[in-house]
């Protein structure tokens, strides 16, 4: 596992740094931030490749942090169904290599062959970024040859536009452009030359297969009822595209092992933030740490009441499930182990059942206390005053993470525009997970303040 190191610095994008002057007007934003991917991405591959050294200083921003988890009282039953778990866990890392970009593959087969100097240290910084992209360095191709960081992923058609999709999804039915649009589809091209929908289940069913069934494996260990049933319906899920019935499976869980496993974050399809890459957190739980924070769930529908927007998008009745799992990490693949790690996560995605049934939050204690430990304290003692550094304590810091993720799980989730049903990601399409996250901390402070008043925190 890694955390940010500290002293390292970031050059201001060209958003930041540019004037209404310079041609970006103020109370736009966004619009300033795609400005500046196109522009760094324009100067990242005109850059010269870096050497051995550039590759070391760009790795060593990321350094090696011991990661801990108390297994000392789990049953001999667990502990073979956690090593399944970790097994399947291992086949999200050569999917999501091939979801984020066609040619990863190949390339880190070829870096592993490559013992120069250059070779191994190439093959380092592609492994902590899960591709030839500096995910700390606007995604500067770090490798020959290698393009852009394609924002349609690997999910579309080769040598397809973002407007060729729009205009055939725009030619289908509604119950087509449903599967098109749906999370757990490619778009491919048919032999004919057209463009045709492949789900998941075909797209990568070698590995799936093989990860199907450890999981039924694992499914197999437990002797936790809950978490075998979720195993079974994962595993089935993994075969058959349909999630939502082990997504709820998944929420319900109260179990020693908490492991999130399948396709859920939507950000390598920077087109239409539709396509869900493959991931894997396999963690135990801290059940103490866990009812200190299940009286938030309960305060969810007085947030959404009291949100300053019309009624109009207020969601009456928050899903029945909201609950907060506090979790310690075991280990993590595919778009769960990439660049800097996360911190808490909020699923599923799927509005739809988040509609139905709520959302579950997960907060990764031993994580968090790392990047408490190795970049917010030595923040705080270059940024503040010393006798304020006291004062930075990480329960403080962990709410404030946590008011993040419940925040995602309120406002609006199923919309009208212009008399058809949609959802916010639907309409704002690849902007939609940078203003979701913008929302989160926001509405995250908001209410904080609002707790705070009411003696709630």
């Amino acid at each position: 596992m890694f955390v940010p190191r500290r002293g390292l610095q970031r050059i201001p994008s060209l958003a930041t740094c540019m004037t209404p002057a310079g041609g970006v007007k103020r109370g736009r934003p966004m619009r300033s931030a795609l400005l500046s991917s196109v522009l760094t991405a324009a100067l990242a591959s005109a850059a010269p490749l870096p050497g051995v050294l550039e590759l070391k200083a760009a790795a060593d921003q990321l350094v090696p942090t011991p990661i801990t988890a108390d297994l000392g009282g789990m049953p001999a039953s667990e502990r073979k169904a956690l090593a399944r778990l970790l097994q399947a866990a291992r086949v999200m890392d050569p999917l999501f290599l091939r979801q984020s970009w066609a040619g990863s593959e190949a390339w880190l087969v070829k870096l592993a062959r490559d013992t120069t100097p250059l070779g191994q240290a190439r093959l380092r910084l592609f492994l902590l970024n899960q591709g030839p992209w500096d995910r700390l360095a606007h995604y500067a191709p770090f490798l020959p040859g290698v393009p852009p960081k394609p924002a349609s992923g690997n999910f579309y058609p080769a040598g397809a536009t973002k407007e060729d999709v729009s205009r055939w999804l725009s030619t289908l039915s509604p119950e087509e452009r449903a599967r098109a649009s749906s999370f757990f589809t490619t778009i491919r091209r048919g032999p004919n030359g057209a463009f045709t929908i492949v789900p998941y289940s075909l797209e990568y069913q070698g590995e799936l297969a093989r990860a199907a069934g450890l999981l039924r494996e694992a499914a197999g260990s437990t002797e936790q009822p809950a978490l075998r049933s979720f195993l079974e319906k994962r595993a089935a899920a993994l075969l058959n595209d349909d999630y939502a019935e082990s997504d709820v499976a998944w929420m319900q869980l109260d179990t020693s092992i908490d492991p999130t496993f399948g396709p859920y974050e939507t950000y390598e399809d920077e087109w239409f933030n539709q396509k869900a890459a493959f991931e894997a957190f396999i963690t135990v739980v801290d059940a103490k740490e866990t009812e200190k924070l299940k009286r938030f769930s309960s305060q969810l529908q007085a947030l959404e009441n009291a949100l300053p927007m019309e009624d109009r998008y207020r969601n009456p009745k928050i899903g029945a499930l909201a609950p907060i799992r506090v979790v310690n990490s075991v280990f993590a693949a595919g778009d769960a182990n990439r660049g800097v790690q996360t911190a808490a996560y909020n699923l599923p995605n799927d509005e739809r059942t988040v509609a139905a049934h709520g959302s579950k939050r997960v907060l990764l204690r031993n994580m968090d206390l790392a990047k408490f430990e190795k970049t917010l304290v030595p923040i705080a003692k270059i940024a503040i005053a010393p006798d304020l550094v006291r004062s930075v304590q990480f329960d403080p810091f962990f709410t404030q993470i946590l008011m993040h993720e419940l925040m995602h799980g309120i406002g609006p989730q199923r919309i009208v525009v212009n008399g058809r049903e949609s959802t916010p990601r639907a309409e704002l399409q690849e902007v939609s997970s940078t203003i979701e996250e913008c929302k989160a901390d926001v509405v995250g402070i908001w209410a904080m303040q609002r707790l705070v008043s009411q003696g709630q925190l």
